[in-house]
């Protein structure tokens, strides 16, 4: 309802085509969102997953879009992968919302089905859309690789829960926290100080929410596969979920709108 609306405006696509898709799923958004929460106060099942499937409609056109982005351009440079695989997750996120609501468990447990979704939708869509702006801001070598860590980081965690690879759980979380960790820096740094003060605040807060909540991923990521302690799934859902989602995510594409 908030997040993903704000970033679809933010994307930084440039092809025409791709704009235009980008725009069909704007504009479709809002009833997509409804169908996503009516999907919720419906039991899991058809039904729900019927309903849930009125938001992927939003995700795949935008997922189209930045495929669009690719093929127009025909380039597979920073500037067109990092939008692109924005609107890729945002479209895997919405696939995984539909499995979710109609109890398609796909052979995992419902909490990893239905945290896939959650991830990617967050850590997918809006930490990599705020690294593809801040590249876009900065056009640095260092702001390409943390954007660059966080699309390899994103999808190497999730394949990590997902089939229990020790190294993956651990490694994919490293190179996420990585990325994000150095674009909040860069964010906070750099970008922040030379906006007005709206932004400059948004953006600080942002970046700095975001240390705390990635330092935790990465522990729970490695606790399961090493003896090391680490919070339980629902504290981490309480605290990580919690921070990333509305101080990092929601605040940092609030700054972002307003620059």
């Amino acid at each position: 309802m908030v997040v993903v609306p704000l970033g679809l405006r933010l994307a930084p696509l440039e092809e025409p085509y791709a704009r235009r898709l980008l725009l069909a799923a704007r504009i479709l958004q809002p009833l997509g969102a409804l169908a996503a929460i009516a999907s919720f106060l419906v039991p899991k099942g058809i039904t729900a997953a019927v309903l849930a499937a009125g938001w992927f409609v939003v995700c795949a056109v935008a997922g189209v879009a930045g495929l669009t982005e690719l093929l127009q351009s025909r380039s597979v440079a920073l500037g067109r992968l990092l939008p692109a695989a924005v609107l890729g997750f945002l479209a895997v996120g919405g696939a995984w919302l539909v499995a979710s609501r109609g109890g398609f468990n796909l052979g995992y447990s419902p909490s990893v089905v239905e945290l896939t979704a959650v991830h990617f939708h967050y850590a997918g869509f809006a930490a990599t859309l705020m690294s593809a702006l801040a590249f876009a801001t900065l056009r640095t070598r260092v702001s390409g690789v943390a954007g660059l860590l966080v699309v390899v980081g994103t999808p190497l965690t999730a394949t990590g829960i997902a089939t229990g690879t020790a190294a993956l759980t651990v490694v994919g979380p490293i190179l996420l926290a990585t990325g994000l960790l150095t674009n909040a820096a860069l964010t906070g740094l750099v970008i922040a100080p030379s906006k007005r003060a709206g932004p400059r605040w948004l953006l600080t807060i942002s970046s700095l929410a975001v240390v705390v909540p990635m330092l935790l991923g990465v522990d729970y990521a490695a606790a399961l596969v090493l003896p090391i302690p680490s919070l339980d799934l629902r504290t981490m859902a309480i605290v990580h979920g919690d921070l990333n989602a509305v101080l990092y995510g929601l605040i940092g594409l609030a700054g972002w709108s307003l620059v």
